[in-house]
């Protein structure tokens, strides 16, 4: 598949309700050539200004439909992209989009994908870089669970994601506009649709009329931002997407009353417990997986490190948690810094190490700082610490950092500073090690990886 840019797009004039689509390759690839020609997949929008240059005309008085609520709601959250695999489930939405396009209104980029597996990915992609969740629009139960596996990885990797499906009509014999008119809308109608993602989602909802649909959008951006981030889900009814609803003109659901919550600090008594351990510790060691999702963090794990001579382990990384050229950087293996280490911090991360194989000494004492250190969706977790936090990594590195310079004697500074030789002494040694590495490009027919991720880096 490719994406190629276009200023605007445009819809055939046509009745798209006897339309079928499957969530299937070929179901999609059909609806993309029904939206636009075979070659052309993001529909994007004009600006404003580009709108008002281009003479399109105010939005007209004509009832709005449960769509156009909808779509505003979106407009609200300051979403950027739908990345969607559209069915007919969609027909209402498809409409509005072509309403707006004309009348100059905005509305997010529609980026349209050939499986549900590559539109959460991107969303997941976007998340990861921006740290904005974005929508996921796909096709009734068969788009949902073809969803499934990617917002399992969303959800693992805490990134937000607004994942919405079409819903089978509800009505049969043509009681409300966009009523079941097609044979998929009998068998894409399963008991329990939310199902099929309930165990990856922080939040489900069914939306039972237009009239709540901008306060709905609003609640499930707050949700999948609030610490911890995560995906949400919405099943959108055909018959509500199709309704015109009474909808007061003086709904507002802004961020600034309605957004989401993030964690902070900690009280200054556990943030001294944790600097007084660090003050006096000989061995000390911080285990990471993925406070990199906030550079901020980064940033702090390092400051930390420097100032205690403490070594870090970035294990099982999603995030980079430190720069490996850092003196204090020691790899990925915690095995190799658990025995003698008398202080430990576990940094935003699920599993330190696998506890058949790998235990830790029974005197270490144990700080876990972390968005969620609970892991409150792990059935059974298993890993035992003296202090658990739900807090902000970086925030809480920093107080305690904070508290360790003003409270350093000249004892500290001293063990510290004889640590830190020994780290410098490592980092040599690894540093040599990789370049001895790097220097072999491998034999005929298995290129040295280490080769080939030093020429890439030498071209960065």
């Amino acid at each position: 598949f490719f994406f190629k840019q276009k200023t605007a797009y445009e819809i055939p004039k046509r009745d798209w309700s006897s339309d079928v689509c499957s969530s299937d390759l070929s179901g999609s690839a059909r609806v993309a050539h029904q939206l636009l020609s075979s070659s052309e997949t993001v529909l994007n929008v004009p600006s404003s200004a580009a709108a008002a240059a281009l003479g399109h005309a105010a939005p007209n008085a004509a009832p709005q439909t449960g769509a156009a609520h909808f779509l505003q709601g979106l407009n609200d959250l300051g979403m950027d992209y739908l990345f969607a695999n559209m069915g007919t489930d969609h027909v209402s939405l498809i409409e509005e989009m072509e309403r707006f396009r004309a009348e100059g209104r905005p509305f997010p980029k529609v980026l349209l994908c050939p499986h549900e597996n590559v539109a959460v990915h991107m969303a997941a992609g976007y998340a990861a870089a921006t740290g904005k969740g974005q929508g996921v629009l796909v096709h009734v139960d068969a788009g949902t669970a073809n969803a499934a596996m990617g917002a399992h990885n969303l959800q693992r990797a805490r990134l937000p994601a607004l994942l919405m499906a079409g819903k089978a009509p509800y009505t049969l014999r043509g009681e409300l506009p966009g009523s079941r008119d097609n044979y998929v809308h009998f068998i894409q109608d399963p008991f329990d649709i939310g199902s099929l993602v309930r165990p990856y989602v922080k939040w489900e909802y069914n939306l039972p009329t237009a009239v709540v649909a901008r306060e709905a959008l609003r609640r499930a951006h707050s949700v999948m931002h609030s610490d911890p981030p995560g995906p949400v889900y919405m099943t959108l009814p055909r018959e509500v997407l199709a309704e015109a609803p009474a909808v007061g003109s003086g709904q507002q659901f802004e961020a600034a009353r309605y957004g989401p919550a993030q964690l902070g600090g900690v009280d200054n008594a556990r943030a001294s417990l944790i600097a007084d351990r660090l003050l006096a510790a000989e061995r000390p060691v911080l285990i990471t997986s993925y406070a990199g999702r906030r550079p901020e963090a980064v940033a702090a794990i390092e400051a930390l490190a420097e100032l205690c001579a403490m070594r870090v382990v970035d294990y099982m990384p999603s995030y980079l948690g430190m720069s490996r050229r850092a003196r204090c950087f020691a790899g990925f293996d915690p095995a190799a810094v658990l025995p003698g280490a008398d202080v430990g911090l576990l940094v935003d991360i699920d599993v330190p190490w696998l506890p058949r194989f790998v235990r830790p000494e029974a005197s270490t004492w144990w700080a876990h700082i972390d968005v969620d250190p609970i892991k409150q969706d792990f059935p059974m977790w298993g890993f035992a610490t003296d202090l658990r936090m739900q807090a902000d990594v970086a925030t809480v590195l920093r107080q305690v950092a904070a508290l360790v310079r003003a409270r350093a004697t000249d004892s500290f500074r001293a063990r510290t500073a004889q640590r830190m030789q020994a780290l410098e002494a490592a980092a040599a040694e690894r540093s040599q090690m990789l370049a001895r590495a790097a220097a072999k490009p491998g034999e005929p027919g298995a290129l040295s990886a280490a080769h080939v991720c030093e020429i890439g880096r030498a071209h960065v």
